[in-house]
């Protein structure tokens, strides 16, 4: 068995403070007595949401300042402080989307880029789902589209869907949670 290395911080400072982020700048002593410096990008963690009706999933365009471009992406968005993920799903979902859900489940979990930023996507799959009204932010237009899942996924195939969370959510759904194939 390996021995398990882990990193003592020595000194903390964070840097800047936004709304969505903030960086921090650690100094760690590594386990041979060496420092190093870690910058971190602090997160409070999103949600990104499979949601379907039929065959088909759920899924926004809107305009992403930093790629300047069109962005395909599941419903998705950030954990307000005390929020839970499940919460933070429903609430999502329905503000971006105008729909709600019957049932809500986390089927995974997973950290955007662990080697600078502490953001976890909790990932979960929406069934049983009801028109009900967008509530969309300020600074948010998104247009949403039913698409055949086999489409999603020739989607992201393509490289036509580039958003991270949203080609893992479409292919773990494929490969673990959709329809076993003949």
């Amino acid at each position: 068995m390996k021995v398990v290395f882990l990193e003592e911080a020595v000194s903390s400072s964070q840097i800047f403070s936004g709304r969505a982020i903030s960086i921090q700048v650690d100094q760690v002593r590594l386990p041979s007595g060496r420092l190093a410096r870690r910058e971190t990008v602090v997160h409070p963690g999103a949600v990104a949401v499979i949601a379907l009706e039929g065959e088909k999933i759920l899924l926004e365009r809107q305009y992403r300042h930093t790629a300047k471009k069109l962005i395909w992406e599941l419903p998705a968005g950030t954990i307000e402080k005390g929020e839970a993920p499940e919460d933070c799903a429903r609430r999502e979902l329905t503000e971006e989307t105008g729909y709600t859900a019957d049932k809500m489940e986390q089927v995974f979990r997973f950290y955007v880029a662990p080697g600078y930023s502490t953001e976890v996507i909790y990932l979960f799959l929406a069934d049983g789902l009801k028109r009900s009204s967008k509530r969309l932010d300020d600074d948010e237009e998104i247009e949403t589209v039913f698409v055949p899942i086999s489409k999603a996924v020739e989607m992201v195939r393509e490289n036509q869907i580039e958003d991270a969370k949203t080609a893992l959510g479409i292919l773990f759904y494929e490969r673990f949670l959709g329809k076993t194939k003949e």
